[in-house]
């Protein structure tokens, strides 16, 4: 039977009342409101308020009731650093009857949330599966299945990572440019292709989306931009595809500044360009070119003996300097010609001439 009119004024009165309550109030102080939630629980099971065992507001209230446990049970937690939960299975249950009642994306979501929370990892998995299979899942639930699934995948399980994936790539077609999608993704990602390089391209297909996303300037998340660009600059400098590491370190640093992270980003890509570059003569205007930017890099950092060193690397390159770093070049040239070595290779010069 539904509620009279009466009745279902009173009963939503009252839920607004417990969510008024709820978001004025510390979740270590939520005892008299689950309290309150489980007694108008109790009213509705018992008959006392005449309810649609299908109607929207007990699944609500079931799933409220839920809400207020789980937080009542982390901020006790939190204190006492005990990592079961006190209500769990009440929470469990209740979730449970709201989904049941009420197949809505939230209340899944809501689940997953307190079954990782409580360390039921598969569990988690399997009812944001649940939910996908049911209603194909938005892009957010999609997104979320992936990063979990990734985030305790073993390394060699390809099965399990495949799974991962192909929940990620059917997010990004629903929604291609939801920014949460690929940011979650990659956090993630960062610390997988340590062990598992397969997942170098979704690694750059993320940051690269990322980066657009971010732009133009009045992007919302425009302020991250020369992180997503160093973040790029890290990923491929892991593929030892240094070239492009070094374009896209660049721009970050153009974005961002000098900062400290940034230049020793920096000198890292340019130590391993030049390191894969051979000693062929063809390659010395390149290597050349890189000796100045990693010269500049020491300079700007302090360390004027490896500032120098780098500078003068190439006597031949010297009609090569970038005219940005042609004052600097004069100044460690000068010290150098000043130093004893710089006179003993005068006078070498002097007395070759004089033969």
């Amino acid at each position: 039977m539904n509620l009279d009119q009466q009745e279902r004024q009173l009963f939503s009165k009252e839920m607004d009342e417990l969510q008024v309550r709820r978001k004025a109030a510390d979740r270590n102080q939520y005892g008299p409101l689950i309290e309150k939630a489980n007694e108008l629980l109790q009213k509705c099971l018992a008959d006392e308020v005449e309810m649609d065992r299908g109607d929207a507001s007990l699944s609500e209230l079931y799933y409220l009731t839920a809400e207020l446990l789980f937080a009542s049970d982390l901020a006790a937690r939190a204190v006492t650093h005990v990592r079961s939960l006190g209500h769990e299975t009440e929470i469990e249950e209740y979730y449970n009857k709201a989904i049941e009642l009420q197949d809505k994306e939230e209340y899944s979501y809501a689940l997953w949330n307190f079954l990782s929370t409580a360390d039921r990892r598969e569990e988690g998995i399997a009812a944001l599966e649940r939910f996908i299979q049911r209603t194909g899942g938005t892009a957010k639930v999609l997104a979320r299945a992936a990063e979990y699934i990734l985030m305790y995948a073993d390394s060699e399980d390809s099965i399990t990572i495949q799974r991962s994936l192909d929940y990620f790539y059917q997010a990004i077609e629903k929604e291609p440019d939801r920014y949460e999608t690929y940011w979650s993704f990659w956090t993630d990602l960062e610390e997988a292709v340590d062990v598992c390089p397969r997942l170098f391209k979704e690694s750059v297909l993320c940051l690269e989306k990322l980066i657009e996303l971010s732009l133009p300037e009045d992007s919302e998340n425009h302020d991250t931009l020369g992180n997503r660009y160093l973040d790029l600059a890290v990923t491929y400098n892991k593929m030892k595809e240094y070239e492009k590491a070094y374009e896209a370190a660049k721009k970050g640093l153009a974005v961002c500044g000098d900062s400290d992270y940034g230049i020793k980003l920096m000198m890292d890509i340019l130590n391993n360009r030049i390191s894969a570059l051979s000693n062929n003569p063809d390659h010395d205007k390149i290597r050349a070119g890189l000796y100045f930017e990693l010269a500049h890099c020491y300079h700007i950092t302090n360390q004027p003996e490896l500032a120098g060193k780098y500078y003068l690397a190439m006597d031949k390159a010297r009609d090569l300097v970038p005219p940005q770093y042609k004052d600097e070049f004069i100044l460690y040239y000068k010290a150098a010609d000043q130093s004893l070595w710089g006179k003993i290779k005068r006078w070498l010069r002097a007395l070759l001439k004089m033969r």
